[in-house]
């Protein structure tokens, strides 16, 4: 079946075309089209020629699906998201050398050299693209302000909470008709209002379908609704809520008041029995020998049992032992009822509707209970691209990681999150799953 694409330029939003027109012509890259693919499993993506966003992504670069969040980290997600697939084509390695000659040199069996280098790509693009080294112009204001939006991307969005799934959409849109959401707190109508002039409410699409029909998209090919109205509100695109850790350490800069417990809620579904090793100062629940630290093999102590359910989250701890850290960044532990659990055995929650809303660093990091043989290696090799990409960030932090800076940052980082990597490998099946 034939791939349909739509244009950008028509489908996206003004305020869109306009950021994805003044970083592309930034980083050198004037040329390069948006294409938006049809279809619900795409990402984001690029050939070397074109930029290609799934429509399940356009959800995530309209600002009326975002909740609770300072304007800067919305700007953020969608610069860094263009920022990144442009670097690919601006800083990919190929210009210079031969890239295919760097992937077979690669000291690892062939058949995962491929997977590998996208990796390292991905690595690459993220810390050049995050500090804008691919500016052919530096200096400019706009410059200036797209490196702190691009580094704000870079640390926030993979903790972002996005309610993407068809049934999150049609309970937000139950919701939607009641005012109220699941908590009773007032659910405020964030779908496309139309121009004044054209007579039609929010909620009607323009061009619509005709006047008996304005909730209608129009399927007119010469003069179709744009996509960005089709997602945009409850019930239509995909909604994105702050980080979890966000919530917890900040106020909400919509309200100036703390957030209320449902936006700093997880579920448990299983009962974890939390150990503590004091040598290490690690809170563990996967032990390779129970009662036994994996790291030092000295004896651990029971420290608490979390059982199934929905818990409010009060604390929030770094990898480096930080307690409510401002910055968005990797977390190692949450805080239920006064007790420390590894924050990856928790799911996080819409604040809507109290269903799963889990960020992307979950999908690689996350206590899943069951071996996953499909997603297996594509994680193993994801959470090493998180980790390195998270050393090169606290390396060149002016705060640093842990007291430390520069390269011992780094490290360090490397050494306090070996305990997750282990145990969310053996988890999912180990090393050779």
């Amino acid at each position: 079946m034939t791939e349909i694409y739509r244009d950008g330029n028509l489908h996206l939003s003004q305020e869109l075309q306009d950021l994805y027109s003044n970083i592309s012509d930034i980083v050198g890259a004037p040329n390069v089209p948006l294409i938006i693919q049809k279809g619900e499993i795409h990402g984001a993506s690029t050939d070397n020629k074109k930029v290609f966003m799934g429509t399940n992504y356009v959800d995530q670069t309209i600002p009326q699906n975002y909740h609770g969040f300072p304007t800067d980290l919305i700007a953020a997600n969608a610069a860094f998201t263009i920022g990144h697939e442009l670097g690919h084509i601006t800083v990919h390695p190929g210009r210079g050398c031969s890239w295919r000659d760097e992937i077979t040199a690669l000291p690892i069996d062939a058949y995962e050299q491929r997977d590998m280098a996208n990796i390292i790509s991905d690595i690459m693009v993220n810390y050049m693209v995050s500090r804008g080294t691919n500016f052919i112009e530096q200096g400019t204001e706009f410059g200036n302000d797209l490196k702190e939006k691009l580094m704000a991307g870079h640390l926030a969005s993979s903790f972002f909470r996005i309610a993407w799934t068809d049934r999150e959409r049609a309970r937000v849109a139950i919701l939607l008709q009641r005012g109220e959401n699941t908590f009773g707190q007032p659910l405020v109508d964030n779908r496309y209002t139309p121009p004044a002039s054209t007579g039609l409410v929010q909620g009607d699409f323009y061009p619509n379908a005709g006047p008996d029909s304005p909730q209608i998209p129009s399927t007119d090919t010469s003069n179709p609704t744009p996509l960005y109205q089709e997602k945009t509100g409850y019930g239509r695109g995909s909604q994105v809520y702050p980080p979890l850790q966000y919530c917890v350490s900040n106020n909400n800069p919509v309200t100036g008041q703390p957030f209320p417990d449902n936006w700093k809620s997880v579920r448990t579904n299983i009962t974890h029995n939390v150990q503590y090793c004091p040598r290490c100062k690690l809170y563990e629940v996967y032990q390779d020998e129970a009662g036994t630290c994996p790291l030092c093999l000295e004896g651990t102590s029971s420290s608490s049992t979390i059982r199934p359910g929905v818990h409010t989250v009060t604390g929030v701890m770094t990898y480096a032992g930080e307690i409510n850290p401002t910055m968005v960044q990797p977390i190692s532990n949450y805080q239920i009822n006064g007790n420390w659990i590894p924050a990856r055995y928790c799911e996080a929650l819409s604040p809507d509707t109290g269903y799963e809303c889990n960020p992307n660093w979950f999908r690689h990091f996350g206590y899943s209970g069951e071996v996953r043989d499909d997603m297996a290696r594509y994680t193993f090799g994801t959470r090493f691209l998180l980790m390195m990409e998270w050393a090169a960030n606290y390396a060149l932090l002016p705060e640093g990681y842990g007291g430390k800076t520069g390269r011992l940052a780094a490290e360090r980082f490397i050494r306090d999150i070996g305990y997750e990597l282990h145990a969310a490998t053996m988890e999912a099946g180990g090393v050779g799953a």
